[in-house]
């Protein structure tokens, strides 16, 4: 009797929060499923194994490869371990030149002639499948074990002896409960509990059609779902395992009615258990009564600290090139409207780098966010191998050129030079506003003397590029902090150890600086007792190592009353907001933190995502 293959899925990540588990366990599950089990006696398909995490080591993986006779391996590429397992698959043929190595994941580029240039610059890949994986892998494993060839297989490119061959595209899964749940068969079970974060699909496909994003190359897709009852059972398996977060893996959670049961059962469980602690996921585009009921709903059950709105850009011209000119922008100030008189703090991707974007376009897209009391959560814009954006013929049609690191370099839009000055224009709002280094007195200078705050910071931005020595501690936040910070990584961050105490120690001798700032820039003679109380406050919500917790404060003008008009606004943009001036408000006291706030360094590692918590001290100021 032969002894069955073995079919290896290999999870490789370096972070426990990005382990592309869940793909290859839905592929595992299906093989031993596929025609009832008909596989199952020529291959032995193992559990999903990991690597490259604390307790599971890549060289343990390359060590046991050398006992198993031509195995099957399975990889799943995305973007943040592709390069690890393109590492992994000249290993394991190093080791093991037997195996048959099928790679698939959002990282195989499907464009004709890119996906044969991807498997002739990795010789060590067998298959590349394009697509989705499950029915794909079952029907080569078919093939391979009545020794056939694998030309009738779609959505595949593969070698052999006659060189690299594609053939047909493959039609999606319909009935995707015809796919096992690899969390309800146990598939993970020997070491679910050595991650923190799962990742979850309810259903597939996406509506749109936006050029950047890889759901885009399916435009005008039907979503397909699981079934509740699926989705709910494998919410509360997550949740019996103590898995502090959940990732739904959706193009547009929220859309579907069945999602509002969802975000239900979710918060269900973690009243019963404590987990899951946090949700992520990516909302719907055009927001309406469901989306809003499923933020609200995870809001109040403590998985969602931020209402999140997939903004992107506001700006027409950009929002044409990226075809996402059908999702509307009042849809949006709908949606911020109900989450401001919920009380509900609200985020939103803005995108830096797109197609059609100016420096002007991307000022815009943050004021607008400003004005709407939004944190705009930046990012970076990469060429991912199947969004729309990497076809040749838009490539050429908007001069797009990338870097090393397949991100955006420029576009017919926007130069290498003018992207630095968005990147620095972004992470200038970044610590300006969100870290609220200079946030509320940005808000009272555009409230009360009309002074938009995009204006201000850019107009300091290109004044600190002239080394105006009068400015010591403002020319070494943009030079020390913004300038670097905007020259690396894939992600707008800025970060410092304990040197940020040069700042964060003299917050005094900074406002002192931006007064003056204000006063030559703008011809603003602002009034002492107004400078002092807002400067005050914002020396008080910023952490100090040296202050004592709670902060209390007694002002010469009530800030906290003053904030209290904008607090029901949703936006300044409107016509009929009249503002009553600083000036009006007579002496009032000020609280920042708790008994509980305690800052013990001032070392900053990076703020990523929607959630602005943990720099900004609690006050009654505080929006998002």
């Amino acid at each position: 009797m032969t002894t069955p293959r073995p079919v290896m899925p290999l999870a490789l990540s370096s972070s426990d929060a990005s382990l592309p588990y869940l793909s290859l366990g839905m592929v595992a599950s299906y093989l031993r499923a596929y025609g009832q089990g008909e596989l199952t006696s020529a291959y032995d398909v193992q559990p999903v194994r990991l690597a490259g995490i604390p307790g599971h080591r890549l060289v343990d993986l390359y060590q046991g490869m050398r006992q198993e006779d031509a195995p099957v391996v399975l990889l799943s590429s995305y973007v943040w371990n592709h390069e690890l397992n393109m590492q992994a698959t000249r290993r394991i043929r190093s080791e093991c030149p037997d195996a048959l190595i099928i790679v698939g994941g959002p990282e195989i580029p499907k464009w004709e002639g890119e996906s044969e240039a991807f498997l002739e610059a990795n010789p060590a890949v067998d298959v590349a499948v394009l697509g989705e994986g499950e029915v794909a892998c079952a029907e080569v494993l078919k093939a391979l074990a009545a020794g056939g060839e694998l030309a009738a297989v779609a959505g595949l490119v593969y070698r052999d002896s006659q060189g690299i061959h594609r053939t047909a595209d493959r039609d999606r899964v319909k009935d995707l409960d015809s796919l096992p749940s690899p969390y309800l068969l146990g598939e993970f079970d020997a070491w679910i509990s050595d991650v923190s974060t799962a990742t979850l699909e309810t259903n597939r496909g996406c509506p749109y059609g936006c050029t950047y994003c890889d759901w885009g190359s399916a435009t005008l897709q039907k979503v397909s779902r699981f079934s509740l009852d699926r989705v709910s059972a494998e919410v509360e398996y997550l949740a019996q395992k103590k898995m502090e977060a959940i990732f739904i893996a959706d193009a547009n959670f929220g859309m579907l009615e069945q999602d509002i049961a969802i975000a239900e059962a979710l918060v269900a469980c973690r009243q019963r258990y404590g987990y899951p602690q946090r949700l992520y996921t990516n909302f719907a585009k055009n927001g309406g009564r469901r989306l809003m009921s499923v933020i609200s709903i995870l809001n109040k059950g403590g998985l969602l600290p931020t209402g999140i709105i997939a903004l992107q850009t506001t700006d027409k011209p950009t929002l044409e090139a990226i075809q996402r000119d059908n999702i509307r922008t009042a849809s949006y100030e709908k949606m911020m409207s109900f989450f401001n008189a919920e009380r509900i703090p609200m985020a939103s991707d803005i995108m830096i780098g797109l197609p059609g974007q100016t420096v002007d376009s991307l000022e815009e897209d943050l004021q607008f966010c400003f004005d709407w009391k939004v944190s705009a959560n930046g990012n970076y814009t990469s060429m991912m191998p199947n969004a729309p954006m990497a076809e040749k013929q838009y490539r050429q049609e908007f001069a797009i050129a990338v870097d090393a690191d397949n991100m955006i370099a420029s576009t017919s839009t926007f130069s290498a030079d003018e992207l630095g000055y968005m990147r620095r224009m972004y992470l200038t709002y970044l610590l300006m506003v969100r870290m609220a280094l200079l946030k509320y007195v940005l808000y009272y200078l555009q409230m009360d003397h009309g002074v938009q705050a995009l204006t201000f910071l850019r107009r300091w931005m290109d004044h600190m590029t002239t080394g105006d020595e009068r400015y010591p501690l403002s020319l070494r936040v943009y030079l020390d902090i913004i300038v670097p910070a905007s020259e690396r990584g894939h992600w707008p961050q800025v970060t410092w150890g304990e040197e940020g105490k040069f700042l964060y120690d003299a917050l005094d001798e900074f406002y002192a600086e931006i007064a003056g700032f204000t006063r030559e820039a703008f011809g603003l003679e602002l009034a002492q007792g107004e400078l002092d109380a807002i400067f005050a406050v914002q020396c008080a919500v910023n952490p100090s190592t040296s202050a004592r917790y709670p902060i209390r404060l007694s002002l010469t003008h009530d800030v906290a009353a003053y904030f209290e008009q904008l607090l029901p606004q949703p936006t300044l943009r409107r016509d009929d907001f009249s503002v009553q001036p600083l000036s009006t408000y007579g002496a009032g006291d000020f609280v920042a933190g708790d008994e509980s706030t305690r800052v013990d360094s001032i070392a900053m590692q990076a703020i990523l995502g929607h959630s602005d918590e943990g720099w900004e001290l609690p006050s009654p100021l505080r929006f998002h």
